[in-house]
């Protein structure tokens, strides 16, 4: 022990002194909240009245999936028609000023806002916002014609680059 090295054997108090009862105190409690602990987890069963816990969750594997971001897309387009706003959602980089302006236009005419959804066109990104847009489109169309509803999602197609094709023989 370390007493051996910094005091003699001769001065080497023996018996119980107060840093083991610090210590055996300090393993009692330490003890006690691990109990507690599976007590409230649900580990240990305390008692017949107490249910039994599953410790074990289900996972969802669609979680990344653009099947499931379609989804979500749709019923985030739901509950914003419920609360009576149309809104239609934007990936890609920012718009320019022409687009801007014209989104501008669309919101003081049809009251549709145009939403930048993310700047980084992924899978996941771009489902959610074709299940929004779809379910978005059609709010529109009941609302203010087929016309209108077309036109909106007609500007959001323009945007989009587009793939050149090389017509050299």
């Amino acid at each position: 022990m370390l007493s051996e090295f910094v005091e003699p054997k001769w001065q080497r108090r023996r018996g119980f002194r107060k840093i083991h009862a610090v210590a055996l105190f300090s393993a009692v409690a330490a003890a006690g909240v691990v109990v507690l602990m599976f007590s409230e987890f649900g580990v240990v069963d305390m008692g017949p009245g107490r249910m039994e816990r599953q410790l074990v969750a289900t996972v969802d594997l669609r979680l990344g999936t653009p099947a499931l971001a379609f989804e979500r897309g749709q019923a985030r387009a739901r509950a914003d028609v419920e609360a009576g706003q149309l809104k239609l959602q934007r990936v890609g980089p920012p718009p320019s000023k022409a687009e801007t302006a014209r989104a501008e236009r669309m919101k003081q005419r049809y009251d549709v806002v145009w939403v930048s959804h993310s700047e980084q066109v992924t899978p996941l990104t771009t489902a959610f916002a074709d299940g929004y847009n779809g379910v978005m489109h059609d709010e529109i169309e009941r609302r203010h014609g087929k016309a209108i509803a077309d036109g909106l999602l007609g500007f959001e197609e323009r945007r989009k680059p587009r793939e050149t094709t090389d017509k050299t023989p």
